[in-house]
């Protein structure tokens, strides 16, 4: 996906991805680590304002399962955000 010139990938999977990394982004910093959140947060902590919204979001991906490393305590709430990241991704790809 980062290798696609943005105009060229689906809004769909951009909408979905993007709903994804703020989802995990929440469950980690709001519901493991207890701290305040809001979507302005994520979408700063995202650096989403950058010109590269693919990579930004691939970065952020990648910043997170860091993050989620650092702190095992959550491992089991991660488990059920996998997993229904996964089942999302099944139904895009159903809707093509």
């Amino acid at each position: 996906m980062r290798a696609q010139p943005f105009e060229s990938v689906s809004s769909r999977v951009l909408e979905a991805v993007e709903r994804l990394v703020v989802e995990e982004h929440r469950v980690l910093f709001q519901e493991v680590l207890g701290e305040p959140w809001s979507r302005p947060v994520a979408y700063r902590w995202i650096r989403y304002e950058d010109p590269d919204p693919i990579g930004q979001l691939i970065l952020a991906s990648e910043r997170l399962d860091a993050e989620w490393r650092r702190h095992p305590e959550g491992a089991g709430r991660r488990e059920q955000l996998l997993e229904w990241e996964q089942a999302e991704l099944v139904r895009l790809n159903k809707l093509g």
